[in-house]
């Protein structure tokens, strides 16, 4: 008997060894199971920083197209184009149609009015109301006065007048046109070069608040430097567009005008109201808006 309870504890404690084992067995499966799980999510953790893609580089070669549009504005600006001032003398003798008609021109230019003529005030107007800036063309004596083709026209500014009777004049010929802002002498070879008799002119001028235009009709002529000597805002003639009213003639003097433009930088040509220098101003100032700036001459008066 005791040697079958001896086999019975001996089998007993076979199984619970063999029980225990395989508990154990089981526990270091799950262990070992848990570790190979975790192994198998460790690529995850890795992927989890693809949010952090090279989206800063490929972002740097849009910024560069947004430097280089920038890099034009930092380039010279174009220079402007060079000022032309155009002055068509003579005005008031003329029938209006013709002014009408150069005055139509769709650039900014000058005109001169003679006083006391039959068209002076409706000359003036017309020019006013079409967006040109009025002169008073101021009536002087020339050399050869008072030979054929030598008469300024009346009331004009004579040598032999006192000064009294010259500043009179003066006043007068500024009140006869109006609109006016500046001034410009007709004929004038003997006067203009007078020191004299330009002082009382131009003192006159000057209380009027107008600028001055010299015209050069003498090469000796002290009327532009001693406006400014005065402080009057003052320009000169540079080209005549019409001593010769031939097409071709008049289109070679507006094309030194153009040059002389580009090379200084602004040019003042006179021309006369013609219909032949309104007729050609009708295709020479179309094709030259590219360039030149059509301004007045009060602009270019300094």
């Amino acid at each position: 008997m005791a040697r079958g309870r001896g086999k019975r504890t001996s089998t007993l404690a076979l199984a619970g060894w063999a029980v225990l084992m395989l508990a154990l067995g089981l526990g270091a499966g799950l262990v070992l199971g848990q570790q190979g799980c975790g192994r198998r999510e460790a690529p995850a953790k890795r992927e989890a920083p693809e949010p952090k893609k090279p989206e800063k580089k490929s972002a740097e070669p849009k910024a560069k197209p947004s430097s280089e549009a920038v890099r034009p504005q930092s380039l010279e600006p174009e220079r402007p184009l060079p000022r032309l001032a155009l002055v068509i003398d003579d005005l008031g003798y003329v029938q209006p149609e013709l002014v009408t008609r150069l005055c139509s021109l769709p650039v900014p230019f000058s005109v001169a009015v003679l006083p006391y003529q039959e068209f002076t005030r409706d000359s003036a107007d017309i020019a006013h109301r079409l967006g040109k800036e009025v002169m008073l063309h101021l009536p002087m004596e020339p050399i050869g006065y008072p030979g054929p083709g030598r008469d300024p026209g009346p009331n004009a500014i004579l040598y032999n007048l006192s000064e009294t009777e010259v500043r009179r004049r003066v006043r007068m010929a500024l009140d006869e046109i109006p609109h006016r802002t500046g001034v410009n002498n007709h004929m004038g070879s003997r006067i203009t070069p007078d020191r004299t008799r330009m002082g009382w002119v131009l003192q006159e001028v000057k209380a009027r608040k107008c600028f001055f235009v010299d015209s050069r009709t003498e090469k000796d002529s002290v009327a532009f430097a001693m406006a400014e000597q005065l402080g009057i805002p003052a320009v000169e003639r540079r080209v005549f567009l019409d001593d010769d009213k031939a097409f071709p003639e008049m289109e070679k003097q507006w094309e030194r005008a153009l040059k002389l433009a580009e090379k200084d930088g602004s040019v003042l040509i006179i021309g006369h109201i013609y219909p032949e220098t309104v007729e050609a101003l009708e295709k020479l100032v179309p094709r030259s808006k590219a360039q030149v700036r059509f301004v007045k001459a009060g602009e270019l008066a300094r």
